[in-house]
């Protein structure tokens, strides 16, 4: 699927979606909660076999909740996570998850660097995005449920929600039917025609590496619309469907819920004529994502690409708009 060959894309065509798979990775965590598996307010060093501390506040606990609201203190330090991205040479990456995460948060490991790696915050004191928080959070569903992470989301969230063509690696997908990401210029003067990037991944894949397709991630919408009800199943309870879309630290992250944003966006323009609506974006080399819905009506937009804006203030822009008109479309078709 690129630009030079014209292929068509149709409702079967897979496309990373960047970090919009948070609020999915989220999902498994929130299932597990749901069944009483874990506590949201646990240390989660009770289900490692390795101990995460910010060592600026080694007597401080990281918590589920604060994973999953971006308070953790967990730090993304991108020209490390950058180096096992594997754009060069295409395909899965060969590092684990768990290997990653070891050498990124253990002291000794590869990759660890207190003064890169982690704020010098108390853990559930500031927001702050973290990448590396949700690749643990995956982590953890792999500890607690016992499966692969990504064999864990076949079974027990992508089947039940007929989610049947979404995958966490490119070795799973049984077909070629994907769209190829393409980069394009960040400057007119940088402009050298499009570029056709490879099919890669990254050893933290529950952050961002899910790919899927429109039809399937409706799938994971129409839970959070319905109070946890998806084809007449309750999936998860009303009440954790609810806590899901909660602020969880409105003195620290004021629009942030459970892996949801109520200001996405970052647009006060916007916001004073859109209602807030738990929404998410994904960027990504050569892909990006945004979705926003609305529970109490019953609508959402999804909106995924296989080439970026120009710019990431062009593509809030331009995003802004499309979600706009596309819930003014909705409205009118009520």
């Amino acid at each position: 699927k690129t630009f030079q060959t014209n292929d068509k894309v149709n409702d079967s065509t897979l496309f990373m979606i960047a970090s919009t798979s948070k609020p999915v990775t989220a999902l498994a965590l929130m299932k597990l909660y749901d069944q009483g598996k874990l506590g949201l307010d646990e240390d989660i060093n009770a289900y490692l076999p390795f101990e995460v501390r910010n060592p600026n506040f080694p007597d401080g606990k990281i918590t589920f909740r604060m994973l999953l609201s971006h308070v953790s203190s967990i730090r993304d330090h991108w020209p490390t996570l950058e180096i096992d991205y594997t754009i060069d040479d295409g395909g899965d990456s060969p590092v684990s998850l768990e290997d990653f995460l070891r050498s990124y948060l253990v002291p000794g490991g590869k990759y660890y660097k207190a003064e890169t790696n982690f704020y010098a915050s108390k853990p559930g004191s500031e927001y702050h995005y973290s990448n590396v928080g949700y690749d643990l959070i995956g982590y953890l569903v792999q500890r607690i449920s016992g499966k692969p992470f990504n064999k864990y989301m076949a079974e027990e969230i992508f089947s039940p929600l007929r989610m049947n063509n979404t995958y966490w690696f490119l070795s799973e997908i049984p077909h070629d039917n994907i769209a190829t990401p393409h980069n394009m210029p960040y400057k007119e003067t940088d402009y050298k025609g499009t570029q056709i990037l490879t099919h890669y991944g990254y050893p933290g894949y529950p952050s961002g590496q899910l790919r899927t397709t429109a039809k399937d991630y409706a799938q994971f919408l129409k839970l959070m619309v319905n109070q946890g009800q998806v084809e007449g199943t309750q999936f998860l309870s009303k009440e954790t469907v609810e806590e899901f879309l909660r602020v969880q630290f409105p003195e620290v992250a004021r629009w942030q819920a459970i892996s949801w944003s109520y200001n996405e966006f970052e647009n006060f323009i916007y916001n004073m004529i859109m209602p807030r609506r738990p929404s998410h974006t994904g960027l990504n080399p050569g892909m990006n994502s945004v979705v926003s819905f609305d529970p109490s009506e019953k609508t959402g937009v999804l909106i995924i690409s296989n080439s970026p804006t120009t710019t990431l203030w062009n593509q809030k822009i331009i995003y802004l708009d499309m979600v706009r008109k596309l819930f003014k479309e909705a409205e009118k078709a009520d």
